[in-house]
């Protein structure tokens, strides 16, 4: 059984390191070690730490090492404080610039992070995108695309002018909401733009894993009922997906490229 069997959030990790690192700080340094050695040891162990909980739940090396980052100045900052603190000194106005900078450069990286991973909260979707009740808004940054993959955009784009003559009607319902490791049920129902139901259509989706491309899947669609296509997918890993729904009937072709987010189980 893992150690850490539910992920946290990067604010816990983040956040929740720091505290522990300043409660390690006091703690040691109340043993009798120096105040080097304390400082040394907060950023040290919190850092060990979270090495642990990545080997699990892998967060990315940009969120690894922000972690590091801010572990090792608030290593820093313990140690100058501490220092004055023995001294009996008063914090001078230049090192609590420092320690204001710090803090609110670690409260913007913890925002954009948190946007990035899980994109804006709805309220402000709602109040500073336009048309959001149009259709689902997806603000979370899908992951970036390997090198190989990106020949396949110039076709995409050409065969854009191609998919509004066609005026399909395409709904996908069942990607909202994935879960790892559990098995999901995913309808397609299409229409053509008389809103007849297309019949025995290839219908395809691609699961691309932007960390991991040996993690991709293909899923093909069987039509259950005219112009309905079902497919069940369980995807192993949670995080930014990238999907790629390829539908051909005869001569025409569909293609719809969109990011999901799997949570966890």
């Amino acid at each position: 059984m893992p150690i850490f069997a539910n992920e946290l959030t990067m604010t816990e990790t983040l956040f929740g390191g720091l505290l522990a690192a300043a409660f390690l700080f006091f703690v040691v340094r109340k043993a009798g070690l120096s105040n080097f050695w304390a400082g040394i040891l907060s950023g040290v162990v919190p850092f060990i730490a979270y090495l642990a909980y990545s080997s699990q739940h892998w967060p990315g090396g940009d969120v690894l090492t922000i972690h590091f980052a801010v572990y090792l100045a608030n290593a820093g900052l313990l140690i100058v404080f501490g220092g004055m603190q023995k001294k009996k000194e008063s914090l001078h106005w230049a090192p609590k610039l420092m320690i204001g900078f710090f803090i609110s450069l670690v409260l913007l990286m913890a925002m954009l992070l948190s946007i990035s991973s899980r994109g804006l909260p709805d309220s402000l979707v709602r109040l500073m995108l336009p048309n959001p009740s149009s259709g689902q808004v997806h603000t979370g940054f899908p992951g970036l695309i390997p090198h190989d993959r990106n020949k396949l955009y110039e076709p995409h784009l050409q065969e854009l002018e191609q998919q509004k003559n066609l005026a399909w009607n395409v709904s996908v319902e069942g990607l909202d909401g994935l879960k790892s490791n559990l098995v999901s049920n995913v309808v397609i129902r299409l229409s053509d733009k008389q809103h007849q139901p297309i019949i025995a259509a290839t219908v395809t989706m691609e699961l691309w894993r932007m960390a991991n491309s040996a993690d991709d899947q293909t899923i093909q669609f069987s039509e259950h009922n005219p112009g309905e296509y079902h497919a069940t997918i369980r995807l192993t890993d949670e995080g930014l997906w990238l999907t790629d729904l390829e539908i051909v009937k005869g001569e025409a072709h569909y293609a719809l490229k969109q990011p999901i987010a799997v949570a966890g189980n």
